[in-house]
């Protein structure tokens, strides 16, 4: 047995390399059909960089940690069976757990989101400061694998499924839909918006604009903005994005840096 989770952990963390590398090339080339805003390819190589190091390594891990609580012998006190309560719906069963966990990782985004913002804002600064969204620029300093596991991995992985699958398959959506809404593509999700997030809707999380400061935090639901206060509608905005008193960074080293230079004010904490 410990051999047999031992593979399916290096399966999950082979996968974990390999999805958002797949996801941001296929958003990239989305992104040269009918874009919003031509952006250089010299602008997205240190964003190509920081993707490679696994944004969406927290989402992946949920399958291995559940098994983890398993082999602890504690799986059965504190988890949640759900692919054994909807096994007998056969595919109805797979689509509602895929469902399920993609709301349940977007409401815990969403809190985690709201908390970099407030307590956290060194760190999650490095994916504010570009002066250009798009699918490269979905960023995130290293640390923030860290605090993602406590935030969203833990909670997930208390939950347990059949097999990798579900949690794989909302990994590359999420990871999917986290880059589209950087992404500058005419393609939104016009009046869908108030429950689904578009790159319009998301562009105002970015904006340089006081206003617009901490608002729509959501990455996959704007429900939950629209819950808890802190949506704005946009219109046919398209407002300038980065942060005023920092300049953007231009290589992998700035990126890394940037937690520990001097904390911003052009986006002030809730």
């Amino acid at each position: 047995m410990p051999e047999q989770v031992f593979l399916q952990f290096l399966l999950s963390l082979l996968i974990t390399i390999a999805f958002p590398l797949g996801t941001l090339g296929t958003c990239m080339l989305l992104e040269q059909i009918g874009p919003r805003e031509t952006i250089g390819w010299h602008h997205r190589l240190p964003g190509l960089l920081m993707n490679a190091v696994g944004t969406s390594l927290s989402i992946l891990l949920v399958w291995p940690l559940g098994l983890a609580w398993q082999e602890l012998g504690v799986g059965s006190l504190i988890t949640v069976p759900l692919g054994q309560w909807l096994a007998p719906l056969g595919a109805v069963g797979v689509a509602v757990q895929f469902l399920l966990l993609v709301m349940l990782a977007d409401f815990l985004a969403y809190w985690r989101h709201r908390t970099e913002h407030r307590i956290l804002w060194r760190i999650h600064s490095v994916h504010h400061s570009p002066r250009h969204l798009h699918a490269a620029n979905d960023i995130a300093h290293p640390l923030q694998v860290f605090y993602s596991i406590i935030f969203v991995t833990l909670p997930l992985s208390l939950i347990q499924f059949d097999g990798p699958a579900v949690p794989i398959a909302v990994g590359f959506v999420v990871g999917l839909l986290s880059m589209y809404i950087h992404s500058p593509v005419k393609l939104h999700a016009g009046p869908l918006r108030k429950f689904v997030v578009d790159n319009r809707f998301h562009r105002i999380h970015h904006s340089l604009e006081p206003r617009h400061y901490d608002k729509n935090f959501s990455i996959c639901f704007s429900c939950w903005d629209y819950l808890f206060g802190t949506a704005y509608e946009p219109g046919d905005e398209w407002p300038a994005v980065g942060l005023a008193d920092v300049p953007p960074p231009a290589t992998i080293r700035d990126f890394l840096w940037l937690p520990f230079r001097k904390a911003s004010a052009g986006q002030p904490a809730e």
